[in-house]
């Protein structure tokens, strides 16, 4: 049986696909992972425990109920084989971390984005047509202390190296501040 990622599956978190060879032939069940809502450990494990259930029904049992008798025997099967995980459910509440989000002006409503998709000026909020503006989170990071280095000593450096790419002056940062490292490790 094969596992796989799916990047196009946006809100549901895991599907199976069952079939069976023409003619008869062998019953197959494939499995496919959301990348955008399987984002944990955690909603991965519950998302395949889930998904093998409904596989279950079908290579197993040769029913296709959904959520059916068969898939809660299973389900039931594997929070009794494993009392330590979570119970299996029929669906999940996963909040979907997206990385853009853009809020109305006026009802404060807040749609979640996974790409900068969504053109403000064209589209409006459902609820009540105000303008939808893009929350940037800001990340405010500080910096790396390779960072603080380059800022520091790439003017020296590259009055020392004249005529040489940035490339090479950025691999001669690279090099003292490696040598720097050691030796206050040391």
């Amino acid at each position: 049986m094969s596992v796989s990622w799916n990047n196009k599956m946006r809100k549901t978190a895991g599907y199976c696909i069952t079939g069976q060879e023409r003619g008869g032939g062998n019953r197959y069940a494939r499995i496919q992972l959301s990348e955008k809502v399987c984002d944990s450990a955690d909603r991965l494990r519950d998302t395949l425990v889930h998904e093998m259930c409904h596989a279950a029904t079908w290579l197993i049992n040769s029913v296709r109920d959904g959520h059916g008798p068969f898939w809660k025997l299973y389900a039931r099967k594997a929070t009794l084989a494993h009392p330590e995980l979570p119970m299996v459910t029929r669906c999940h509440s996963y909040d979907i971390n997206y990385k853009y989000q853009y809020q109305c002006s006026c009802c404060k409503n807040i749609l979640g984005r996974h790409s900068k998709s969504l053109d403000t000026q064209r589209f409006v909020c459902a609820l009540c047509t105000g303008q939808l503006v893009l929350l940037t989170p800001a990340k405010s990071r500080a910096p790396t202390p390779f960072a603080n280095f380059v800022k520091e000593n790439y003017g020296s450096v590259r009055q020392n190296l004249v005529g040489q790419s940035h490339g090479e002056v950025m691999r001669k940062l690279s090099v003292d501040f490696a040598t720097k490292t050691k030796l206050s490790q040391s």
